[in-house]
């Protein structure tokens, strides 16, 4: 991109909502423009004054569950009585929801104000060779969200990791814990083809000294944490070696668990997220805000925080005109975790709304899914690295009979619609951008359901107790 680009609209002036998202747009797509590296957004903070050191921070990577750890710990300690920032990415419908101060995501105006702020810097560096490009999608969002929590004031900032760690351009901040909520396979492109390789990127936020939680199970890249934790001396902790989770049932989807941590017991707390899977992130969310020095939050805080946090587009339903199942599982893991959720709950009979985006190992997520479904509705997505119907059909030659392709992801889920009984569920998953473009439909019809319900139980005793 030339400097003419960068110019319109004007450095000097406050561009408006629509100008800024034309801006951020013309630096193409967020991955593929993807250029892994520090030094630009280093650059850029350094120009602004150096709004990342400014705050203290909680980092949180891992290939699944990163978003949902950062939501409830965000939400903790925001019960606690602290001014927080939330960053997160990707966003489903609008790029606010990435920003979030108190719990709020930040205005379309101070967007735009942040955005021109930066875009005058980022004139100024290039004219000055003092930045080798533009900075990529990320990275703008990145400063704005950095800047943002410093002029906000916040006490803490809950940052989620793009991709990977090491190289991430959040990894400028001043963490006070980091959490590495598990590893499997994703992103192998730009983080290597086996798990000790894609724990190295990972476990590239660990700062000297600053404590680790670590929810980690598969043993070739759990090692690799801990040789890096040992190496710069800090302290480590692992869920399934210093605490443990009871899961005692669930309501409406949503599991009742008890933690014990070595610092705490905690008893009977309701989590607000669906999916047993969520008890796992709790309790690293949980021993993260413990281990953090400095922001002490009373018990109450804890149960008071995973109780309301709100995480949309992770197993989230509806009721209208059937049953609707949002999830954005978009890897094999998170696949497996659904399709766990699904036959808990005992649906006999399932359609499925399925893009996925084609760097994903869109195989094993359908070889996980589809058994589960009566049709299969496909439908390419508007992201520039959609794959296309046809790929997917041709990677799951044994379901031809059940899957029909649409023009469209709402033409994909009006069909499912269409196809199901009052008895059904309708589920929408394989990309967090395919909940996306379907939630501005759905939301219209406004009926939001609990997390889950299901006609054939609402509270099921499970006292499943896991020593991790």
């Amino acid at each position: 991109m030339g400097l003419s680009a960068l110019r319109r609209p004007g450095p000097h002036k406050i561009v408006n909502y629509r100008e800024t998202l034309d801006f951020l747009n013309r630096r193409g797509n967020e991955v593929l423009g993807i250029h892994l590296g520090l030094h630009r957004i280093r650059t850029m903070m350094e120009a602004l004054g150096n709004p990342n050191l400014e705050f203290p921070a909680l980092h949180v990577a891992g290939t699944n569950g990163k978003g949902s750890v950062a939501a409830m710990s965000e939400s903790i300690l925001r019960h606690g009585g602290w001014k927080t920032g939330l960053y997160t990415s990707p966003h489903l419908i609008r790029i606010e929801e990435r920003i979030q101060v108190n719990g709020r995501q930040i205005s379309p105006r101070a967007l735009a104000r942040l955005t021109t702020e930066i875009q005058k810097e980022e004139l100024g560096l290039l004219q000055r060779g003092a930045l080798d490009r533009p900075l990529t999608f990320f990275e703008l969002i990145t400063a704005a969200a950095f800047l943002c929590f410093a002029q906000s004031k916040v006490d803490i900032a809950v940052v989620e990791v793009g991709l990977g760690g090491l190289l991430d351009a959040t990894n400028i901040i001043v963490p006070r814990a980091c959490v590495i909520t598990g590893i499997s396979y994703d992103h192998q492109n730009f983080l290597g083809n086996t798990l000790a390789q894609i724990a190295k990127e990972k476990a590239g936020i660990i700062e000297p000294g600053i404590p680790v939680i670590s929810g980690c199970r598969r043993e070739s890249a759990r090692r690799v944490i801990l040789q890096k934790a040992h190496a710069v001396r800090s302290p480590i902790f692992e869920i399934e070696r210093d605490c443990r989770i009871q899961v005692e049932g669930e309501i409406d989807g949503r599991a009742i668990i008890s933690l014990h941590t070595p610092a705490r017991d905690y008893l009977h707390m309701h989590l607000s997220l669906a999916g047993e899977h969520q008890a796992r992130n709790a309790a690293l969310a949980v021993m993260a805000v413990e281990l953090m020095k400095g922001f002490p939050v009373p018990q109450a805080a804890f149960r008071r925080g995973l109780a309301s946090t709100i995480w949309p587009g992770r197993l989230d339903s509806y009721r209208f005109p059937r049953r609707t199942l949002l999830d954005g599982a978009h890897n094999p893991e998170g696949a497996q975790c659904l399709r766990e959720f699904l036959s808990r709950h005992r649906e006999s009979e399932i359609h499925l709304v399925f893009a996925a985006l084609r760097d994903k190992d869109i195989r094993r997520m359908g070889a996980c899914l589809f058994p589960l479904a009566r049709t299969i509705h496909l439908a390419q997505l508007s992201n520039a690295r959609s794959a296309h119907p046809e790929e997917i059909r041709e990677a799951h030659r044994d379901f031809h009979d059940r899957i029909f392709d649409h023009k469209n992801p709402q033409a994909a889920l009006k069909a499912a619609w269409q196809e199901c009984s009052p008895e059904g569920l309708v589920v929408a998953s394989g990309s967090l951008y395919l909940l996306g473009e379907l939630l501005p439909m759905i939301q219209k019809i406004n009926r939001r359901l609990p997390a889950f319900h299901s006609s054939q139980r609402t509270r099921v005793e499970i006292n499943r107790t896991s020593k991790v």
